[in-house]
């Protein structure tokens, strides 16, 4: 057993070597966001800005996550489909969010106390499904997905930027978890999904659900 774990050690970090600089990092501006200017580091992968009115507004139009790169001039790993399938889950779970609980209406039309929020996918990376099924390298963070994003709270009528926030992350540390290509960056869009709903609870005064 001491044989094969000495043998297997320096595999593993041969590995991470390999593919544990590959993580999410910080990214480039996109211009998908009115304005930029005004971003504030909040941790090291959330910058963010708040323009204090979110208060004002209880209801929401929710847009089309939108990708912000295209697969095809990238290296990217995915497909179109699997991409336009990742877009349509961080639809999902902004609009699961946002109205869970008693919580805030999502609508189509602009009008008064209605923002509209715009997100937009800037990065993907995938999950190494096999380095996340034991403790050795899952704590050293070797294959570990994730994602990074761009997304804005806009006035619907006006235009004016209430708030706006650049993310980006991987997936989680836990054993099995992030087993998908996919898994991690999903993970990641769940956290921000919650951490938005949390935010509005906060402005609105609401306590904690």
């Amino acid at each position: 057993m001491l044989a094969v774990r000495a043998f297997v050690l320096p595999l593993i970090l041969a590995t991470v070597a390999l593919t544990g600089c590959a993580g999410i990092k910080e990214p480039e501006r996109s211009g998908f966001l009115t304005d930029y200017s005004r971003l504030e580091e909040i941790d090291d992968d959330f910058l963010f800005y708040s323009a204090g009115k979110t208060h004002e507004y209880d209801q929401f139009i929710v847009e089309p996550v939108q990708l912000l790169f295209s697969p095809e001039e990238t290296d990217s790993p995915f497909t179109r489909e699997e991409l336009t399938e990742l877009q349509a889950f961080f639809n999902e779970q902004l609009v699961e969010r946002i109205t869970e609980d008693d919580g805030y209406p999502v609508v189509e039309e602009p009008g008064p106390g209605v923002a509209r929020m715009r997100v937009g996918i800037t990065d993907v990376k995938k999950t190494i499904g096999a380095l996340n099924i034991t403790i050795w390298t899952k704590v050293t963070g070797a294959g570990i997905g994730g994602a990074s994003a761009e997304y804005e709270l806009v006035d619907s009528v006006t235009g004016e930027q209430l708030a706006a926030a650049v993310r980006w992350g991987g997936g989680s540390r836990l054993l099995m978890a992030g087993i998908t290509q996919m898994g991690d960056a999903k993970i990641a869009i769940k956290r921000w999904a919650k951490d938005f709903r949390e935010r509005l609870d906060e402005v609105h005064g609401r306590a904690p659900q």
